[in-house]
């Protein structure tokens, strides 16, 4: 240990500029081979295994830099991370959820001056881009984008007498209709509602941007497209089309359920879609039936971001752009290999113009009933969160919290909907208030 303080020291002193003779020379002719750098990496428990062999791909083409990854579980991971931080404890770079990236962007590393980073924003998503910046700054690279979609049972539909998912809401609420009363399902419909990383808010952004608007407007009060998306969803229950129990379902917990077979259409993450989940044809009864469709009216919808961040304070800033341009941008031959690769081993969609159009990318999107050009388009047209509720706003997780209560209790009917938009807006300008 002494020897590599003593070596690291005078390198320092020489600029880090001296070649290995030389730095033999001086220590009295001992040579040292130069040490990789060493990056802690944060994840969160997510196929960690497919995670590893990323990194193995980059220490086998960057020879001078480790990496050495730490895996906290999902529920865990943002009080462990804030934790860690205020601690002081070092790392270099970590996954970042567009949703908190406000609160963390105060120790997280700005992007754009980094060599490359011009050149992967002008490839970027929009919705990507946007995910990522804040107060006009890149914060990250896509570690994965996605959007709301609508997933459904095609051989439900079809036994109902529908060669097509619905394309508006009206048709929507007849389909679920028609599939109730030929005794296909019991309650067609079905919802992630409860709060688990994200719940029933993020489906009336969904809705809401479908529509072509947004929740809550510059004032914080709903909005009247918000209104109609909760109307419509609320009578949905009232119709018997929709499972009052299913309010304590979750994103995964819905798309387990919706694996069962029992339901016609689910509005959720279009990741649910794939092999892993309703595609999965070891484990899901609806496998090979399973379609992703975009959502009804105007087929806009919510799109969010999760990415690669870099530790303000790490000692490896260079190295660490080095791994998250890998990671979430291209290799040296400017290759999307994670992004190309997510898609076949996760469902998870890109960030970037053109993955699509790679071979195996399509062929994988077409296994589980996923149009390569369809999902492109949708991609393109997701609406970030920020541009229909307060998303960057450093109180807004405290609001959703609260909404996705008072929404539970507007869908199953203990609080009509005028009331509980009332209480939403009146939360938002509390906390507006309080975080001025």
């Amino acid at each position: 240990m002494a020897e590599r303080l003593t070596r690291r020291a005078v390198l320092k002193g020489l600029g880090g500029t001296v070649a290995a003779a030389g730095t033999a020379g001086l220590l009295g002719g001992r040579g040292f081979a130069a040490e990789p750098a060493r990056l802690k990496f944060i994840v969160w428990n997510y196929q960690v295994q497919t995670v590893q062999q990323f990194i193995n791909q980059f220490e086998a083409a960057n020879p001078d830099i480790k990496v050495d990854m730490e895996v906290i579980p999902g529920n865990e991971y943002i009080p462990k991370i804030q934790l860690m931080q205020n601690a002081r404890t070092p790392f270099d770079v970590l996954y970042v959820a567009d949703g908190i990236l406000a609160q963390w962007s105060t120790w997280l590393q700005p992007l754009d001056a980094y060599d490359g980073a011009a050149a992967l924003k002008q490839q970027m998503l929009p919705v990507a881009l946007r995910s990522m910046t804040y107060k006009g700054r890149l914060y990250g690279l896509p570690y994965f984008s996605s959007y709301f979609a609508l997933i459904y049972n095609d051989r439900m539909l079809r036994g109902a007498g529908f060669a097509a998912p619905p394309k508006t809401y009206e048709e929507w609420t007849e389909q679920a209709r028609a599939i109730k009363s030929k005794g296909l399902s019991k309650t067609p419909m079905l919802w992630p509602v409860k709060i688990s990383g994200w719940g029933g808010i993020w489906v009336v952004n969904a809705m809401a941007a479908s529509r072509g608007g947004r929740v809550l407007d510059d004032s914080l009060n709903v909005t009247p497209v918000a209104l109609a998306s909760l109307r419509w969803w609320v009578s949905t229950y009232k119709e018997g089309l929709s499972d009052p129990n299913g309010i304590e379902l979750d994103p995964n917990t819905s798309a387990t359920a919706f694996m069962g077979g029992d339901y016609a259409t689910m509005l959720s993450t279009s990741f649910f879609a794939g092999p892993q989940w309703a595609n999965d044809k070891d484990k899901s009864k609806v496998y090979g039936v399973t379609k992703l469709a975009p959502t009804p009216a105007l087929h806009r919808t919510a799109g969010f971001a999760r990415l690669y961040g870099i530790n303000a304070a790490s000692a490896h800033k260079a190295e660490a752009w080095r791994f998250v341009k890998y990671m979430g941008g291209t290799d040296k031959n400017g290759t999307y290999v994670t992004p190309k690769a997510w898609v076949t081993s996760g469902a998870l969609t890109w960030g970037y113009r053109g993955v699509e159009k790679d071979p195996t990318v399509a062929a994988s999107l077409r296994s589980w009933g996923a149009d390569p050009a369809q999902v492109e388009a949708n991609l393109e047209n997701a609406v970030p969160m920020s541009a229909i509720v307060p998303f960057q706003a450093v109180w807004y997780s405290e609001w959703e919290q609260d909404a996705n209560g008072v929404l539970q209790d507007m869908l199953v009917g203990r609080t009509p909907v005028e009331q509980g938009a009332q209480a939403w807006s009146a939360k938002a300008k509390e906390l507006a208030a309080r975080y001025k």
